[in-house]
């Protein structure tokens, strides 16, 4: 008897899926990358680096959420006046592709499981 994630002849068959991603036209240089199974099942996740990203799911109707933050020029912060102030990030990514996700992806089994994302500002 074993307990694990993933890897095993027992589980549910993993399929590979790619893309790019970009924001505003420009890729987006590092973030994270969620397929989530529209029935409220599992989700699987993806590092986004230099606007592309690979990951294994299951095969179906996926909703897709991207987050991604980045250095805001300019504006740091320090817990104290003795401590070094830090550079300050925000997420800029907007809600309508992560949290309030309007993108979609369906995984096939027999299917070129490649998503490319054009993300906007507006």
């Amino acid at each position: 008897f074993s307990v694990g994630c993933g890897g095993g002849d027992d589980g549910p068959e993993m399929y590979d899926v790619s893309g790019e991603v970009t924001f505003d036209g420009v890729p987006v240089e590092s973030g994270r990358i969620l397929f989530r199974s529209t029935d409220g099942g599992k989700a699987f996740a993806g590092e986004i680096k230099d606007g592309s990203y690979e990951l294994e799911t299951e095969p179906g109707p996926m909703t897709v959420e991207v987050t991604a933050s980045r250095i805001v020029p300019g504006k740091f912060t320090s817990a104290s006046p003795d401590d070094e102030p830090e550079p300050v990030g925000e997420m800029y990514i907007p809600a309508k592709y992560n949290s309030k996700t309007e993108l979609s992806a369906t995984v096939t089994e027999d299917g070129d499981n490649e998503f490319p994302f054009s993300l906007t500002a507006k």
